[in-house]
């Protein structure tokens, strides 16, 4: 026999789990201010001088990273692949990375016309960032003097 108490106590639970659930699938990355899209505005050098973009977003979810770039005809390339959070540092990883099994995809990377003209990273397809903000709408990394300063979009 259904007593009240078995129905309540039912409905109950199915409250807790839906709550449950419904902040789980809310929380990515444990709703950090990485995740999303971020829109690069300008990359400040150390002379001074500024340089205006808005043709490069950076992508975070969950340590997989994600690059759009517009190139001279408008179209966008993408660029994949994971990154690694330590202290006041960010790691981003281009992919195919040069682990054992990857080196000819990789060697495709780092000498293909649109990873020079947007990264640059050298051989290894990486480069670690120091992180001097984040916030839920700004982003600003340096890499040895050059700061690159992103809006999340």
């Amino acid at each position: 026999k259904w007593t009240m108490k078995k129905l309540l106590g039912g409905k109950i639970l199915l409250i807790l789990v839906c709550v449950l659930l419904g902040c789980v699938s809310c929380m990515n990355d444990g709703g950090s201010d990485w995740v999303g899209k971020w829109q690069l505005r300008e990359c400040q050098y150390p002379d001074g001088t500024v340089q205006r973009v808005d043709s490069i977003f950076y992508g975070f979810q969950k340590g997989s990273f994600l690059a759009y770039c517009m190139n001279e005809y408008g179209n966008y390339e993408a660029y994949y692949g994971y990154y690694k959070l330590k202290e006041d540092e960010i790691s981003i990883i281009l992919w195919p990375d040069n682990s054992a099994g990857n080196e000819e995809a990789h060697s495709n990377l780092i000498n293909s016309a649109g990873y020079k003209k947007f990264f640059n990273w050298g051989e290894e397809g990486e480069r670690t960032f120091k992180v001097e903000e984040l916030t839920n709408k700004k982003m600003r990394l340096n890499y040895q003097g050059v700061k690159y300063v992103f809006r999340k979009y």
